[in-house]
């Protein structure tokens, strides 16, 4: 199953480009104060605030989220939308075998939506490790479609691990 939500990056961009216009025009007011806009606020506040959501909006997370559960390996890939072009570390691509997938969680708050895998791991002490990735920008459809998918994988694993043990004894 495929699950990509591209369609996101155009609105960031958009919304970008109007902070980073926020930012010119407020740089213009301090070089060429108009006295009915600086009455009314100060070009100081407008440039903090315009470079605080510059600096803001990335900690929110990556924004594209691509699933691809075809195959033998599990691929999740996510970018910001704006930033991947310019920084690879705006980047993520995480892949391992479907049969690693220990259980999963989709974590909700107020403002944001975590999906947490748990992947067998031989290297950590406990015997897995947990992989952390921001659903917040998937539609309803999408997280109930990637919900449906990582329980059959689960299933599907749990159904061998049971059936491993239950050959050896």
């Amino acid at each position: 199953m495929r699950i990509n939500n591209k369609r996101i990056g155009i609105y960031i961009e958009t919304l970008y480009k109007f902070l980073f216009l926020g930012v010119l025009f407020s740089i213009l007011l301090l070089l060429i104060p108009i006295p009915k806009i600086v009455n009314f606020v100060s070009p100081w506040y407008l440039l903090i605030f315009f470079v605080g959501l510059i600096i803001l909006l990335p900690k929110f997370g990556h924004q594209i989220f691509i699933y691809n559960s075809d195959g033998e390996v599990l691929n999740i890939k996510t970018e910001d939308a704006f930033w991947a072009k310019y920084s690879a570390k705006s980047k993520r691509l995480i892949d391992f075998p479907k049969s690693k997938l220990r259980d999963f969680k989709i974590k909700e708050s107020i403002f944001s939506k975590k999906l947490i895998l748990y992947v067998n791991s031989k290297r950590s002490k406990k015997g897995y490790i947990k992989l952390y990735f921001n659903i917040s920008y998937l539609n309803q459809s999408e997280i109930s479609d990637l919900n449906h998918s990582l329980n059959r994988l689960v299933k599907m694993n749990n159904e061998k691990k049971s059936k491993k043990s239950f050959d050896n004894e």
